[in-house]
């Protein structure tokens, strides 16, 4: 009986380390040696290569290679841009490669085009599981295809398939984006690399006791789709620009410009007229860092409203702009209460701790002895430098900087627990103006959990967001920004971060507009975003809707300035006719829908409903969705039957500034805590809180809630060892084997 036993051990113990292996290559060995073919050896290499590792130990796929142009015509608030990127095949087999990409904030995904030699193949817009099936039939039949896929509304994939050796696959992506001035410049960011994430573990629930009695709740259900290799810039020819990227911009602001400048890369401009300016990049660059482009107008020449309207299918789309004036009357800045959250994790290592360290010392420095305050740190587990807010008393800024000039990056990107603990709010309605500054990267995977955490959470509270480093993730940014109703700032150059930050300071002191609503001629419906966000000095409202075709009317905004009202009317039927307005009201629009799922309306409308509606607003209007896809697909075969076809994702870049130990050295000892023990002892936080005693603050951290896969590994070992030992203690005691 006992070696019975021991044996149901012994096999329990190899299903535990057996079964996740054959989870993590289903296909078996039979389906790692029929992908042998056109696979290379470190030994075949004798010229420069990115090399993926494949299933079969000691053999590589030549990465796939994309370079990227971008051309961009402005005009006014709207942009009109085509990408264009080139997928080069340096392999010998038939590969399909997938190559991750950003957009900017606030466009409009509507266009698809695969170039073949001289031929060009156009893409539908369709659903998206009908354009992933179209695409699959495609890649089995050997032709070659073409999908664009939307992960995040700043975040797609581009797959081709069938790409034969040797060749060279061109996909155009088109898209309309709208512009916006602050503090009297206007400025375009265009994203050209996805920063690595972090994406928290899933959680087990238990909901039945049946045989599917395990459920996993996955804050990030596309993780697989997100992630991609990384280049190690420590291995490769400093000289060698991976995944280049050339951009060329024609500019028509509609006003005379002075100052137009790069913040970050070296450009030529053109000036055939007061008013344009033509912008190339000096060569191609490497896709490791945000491109900015920032105008002036000349003598103070910034238009403090603009009106747009395209008609499409009976009705009038409007786009309206509107950037009230400075006033000099709005001198009462009250007290505020200011919770600062600041993320110390290892995306934060390297150049960006050292901006956040001083944009936070920025920050605290502002406070006036009125004020109150609190510090939240985070990595995967947070810390409160008081268990409420403390006044801004000289003592308490001295601690509060002290703790601020300590701060290290390590650990994981735990937000949730942060951001619900800044959205606590413990005062009352008329209490003093409570302003929360959440200072991150952005570099996580399940922004949606922190999107509804602010949608259902922030009562009186306002959210502002402090984008860090060369490469943010800008649209966990901005939404975040405008579901607090608050403002976004970027901090991408380490020698102006007083300069960046001091403009988002000057805003939170001083609020111009406050509740602001636009009253709507009859017949308009549907404006986005709704609520429209308190206004700061500088700050233009931007917003979209949609009339009666040949209806104009009046549309009113109304807002509280200083105590008093303020009303602002415009005339519709002055608008100017733009093309890409509808479009552009239809993003706007499905990213409205897509907030409603926090709310209690869209709790009410029901999740089939609110999607009917996302659906049938990006068919409608041709627009790359959560729910649809662009897919183009060549007409004849090209892969012969016979040749196998290997998948491999484009490896990116590193954003620049981000250490690559933290990301690439996966032997590497684990990160520090968010601030190392040493330095900063558990005993000294507690210290520097004025209302909680040690014990408290060691209480502060959040359960992890998150499955550790390594436990059961070695918890499978351990078990077979065990089991080893007590057999052969069996043996040894009953040498005939009976039982």
């Amino acid at each position: 009986m006992g070696s019975v036993f021991i044996r149901l051990i012994f096999g329990a113990a190899i299903a535990l380390t057996v079964v996740p292996a054959a989870f993590a290559n289903p296909a078996g060995g039979t389906a790692n040696a029929a992908g042998a073919a056109g696979l290379v050896t470190l030994d075949d290499v004798g010229t420069g290569s990115l090399l993926l590792k494949s299933d079969i130990p000691g053999r590589y796929v030549r990465a796939p290679l994309v370079s990227s142009s971008f051309d961009i015509d402005i005009s006014g608030p709207v942009v009109r841009a085509t990408l264009s990127q080139r997928f080069i095949n340096p392999s010998e087999q038939w590969v399909e490669g997938r190559y991750a990409f950003p957009l900017p904030d606030e466009f409009a995904v509507d266009g698809l085009k695969m170039r073949i030699g001289d031929r060009f193949i156009e893409g539908e817009i369709k659903e998206k599981q009908e354009a992933r099936e179209t695409y699959e039939r495609a890649k089995a039949e050997g032709r070659k295809a073409a999908l664009v896929e939307q992960h995040r509304p700043n975040l797609f994939t581009n797959d081709v398939a069938n790409i034969g050796p040797g060749d060279v696959v061109v996909v155009q992506i088109t898209w309309l984006q709208t512009l916006a001035p602050e503090a009297g410049a206007w400025e375009m960011r265009l994203p050209l690399v996805v920063a690595p994430r972090y994406n928290p573990n899933p959680i087990v629930q238990t909901v039945d006791f049946g045989p599917n009695g395990w459920a996993i709740s996955d804050p990030v259900p596309d993780r697989d789709r997100i992630e991609s290799p990384l280049i190690d810039p420590r291995t490769q020819d400093p000289e060698t620009i991976h995944n280049p990227v050339t951009i060329s911009i024609d500019l028509d602001a509609g006003f005379p410009l002075d100052l137009v400048e790069s913040r970050h890369h070296t450009v030529e401009v053109g000036r055939p007229a007061d008013t344009r300016a033509e912008i190339e990049l000096s060569g191609p660059v490497a896709a490791d860092r945000d491109f900015i482009l920032r105008w002036t107008a000349a003598v103070d020449g910034v238009p403090h409203a603009a009106l747009f309207r395209e008609s499409f299918q009976g009705r009038d789309y409007y786009l309206a702009m509107l950037t009230p004036s400075e006033a000099d009357d709005v001198t009462d800045r009250g007290p505020r209460e200011v919770i600062f959250v600041q993320d110390v994790s290892g995306s934060m290592d390297g150049e960006s701790i050292r901006q956040a360290r001083e944009g936070l010392a920025l920050a605290l420095k502002r406070l006036r002895p009125e004020d109150r305050f609190n510090l939240i740190l985070f990595n995967d587990q947070y810390w409160t430098f008081a268990n409420d807010p403390v006044p801004a008393t000289p003592e308490n800024m001295r601690r509060a900087l002290a703790t601020a000039a300590r701060m290290e990056a390590g650990g994981g990107t735990e937000m949730l627990p942060a951001l619900k603990e800044a959205l606590i709010d413990r005062g009352s309605d008329n209490g003093p103006l409570r302003q929360i500054v959440f200072l991150t990267d952005g570099a996580v995977g399940n922004e949606a959990q922190m999107l509804e955490a602010i949608s259902t959470g922030l009562g009186r509270s306002r959210l502002f967001t402090v984008g860090i480093g060369s490469a943010p993730n800008s649209y966990f940014m901005t939404r975040a920004a405008e579901l607090g109703r608050g403002s976004t700032v970027y901090v991408d150059d380490l020698t102006k971060v007083a300069g960046q930050m001091a403009g988002l300071f000057a805003k939170l002191e001083t609020p111009v507009l406050t509740d602001v609503a636009a009253v709507l001629p009859d017949g308009a419906a549907d404006i986005s975003p709704n609520p429209l966000p308190d206004l700061y000095a500088g700050d233009p409202v931007v917003f979209a809707f949609h009339a009666p075709e040949g209806d104009a009317g009046q549309l009113r905004l109304v807002a509280n300035r200083a105590g008093g009202s303020f009303t602002w009317q415009i005339d519709l039927a002055r608008a100017a006719e733009r093309e890409g307005v509808a479009k552009l009201w239809a993003r706007k629009h499905i990213r409205a829908l897509e907030a409603l799922a926090y709310s209690q309306i869209g709790w009410e409308m029901g999740q089939e409903a609110l999607e009917a509606q996302i659906l049938a607003t990006a068919l409608n209007h041709g627009l790359v969705s959560r729910l649809t896809s662009l897919v183009a697909v060549d007409a004849t075969p090209s892969r012969p039957a016979d040749a196998p076809l290997g998948t491999a994702k484009v490896p990116l870049n590193l954003p620049a500034g981000w250490n690559p130990g933290v990301f690439l050295d996966k032997a590497a000892p684990a990160p520090q805590p968010a601030m190392k023990r040493a330095a900063l002892p558990q005993a000294q936080i507690a210290r520097l809180q004025t209302s909680a005693p040690a014990a408290e603050a060691e209480a502060a951290a959040p359960p992890r809630g998150s499955l550790n896969w390594r436990r059961q590994f070695w918890a499978g070992i351990a078990l077979i060892v065990l089991a080893l030992a007590g057999w052969l203690l069996t043996r040894r005691r009953d040498p005939a084997g009976a039982e």
